[in-house]
């Protein structure tokens, strides 16, 4: 009889319908990618992951893990966190300045 316990409460639900939190805690985040959370910290702190820092915590967009996942998944290959992050980075900028070139209006054009 098998009695190994296995913890599921770190690992992601593949149902879609299941609610993930917007933000997960630096330990939260650590723990899911199995890190040291000084490892983290030092990656949070570097601008090597992208985080946000509250006064003196750090929180992780869920989104950002999400997509870390599924670009993984999409290459097949391993990722270099530093170089994902800049394409992160780029990847939100250029989306911001599509949307906001979406929105300009131009005044006293012709209706």
């Amino acid at each position: 009889m098998d009695t190994t316990k296995t913890s599921t409460a770190e690992v992601p639900a593949a149902d879609a319908t299941v609610s993930r939190p917007a933000f997960y805690t630096a330990a939260e985040t650590a723990a899911m990618l199995r890190l040291d959370e000084s490892t983290l910290y030092r990656h949070l702190r570097r601008g090597t992951f992208p985080g946000l820092k509250i006064g003196g915590r750090y929180v992780v967009p869920g989104a950002v893990l999400e997509r870390l996942v599924a670009d993984i998944l999409t290459t097949g290959r391993c990722i270099d966190l530093g170089s994902w992050t800049e394409q992160w980075r780029h990847d939100q900028v250029a989306a911001l300045a599509r949307a906001a070139a979406a929105d300009v209006t131009i005044v006293g054009g012709a209706s």
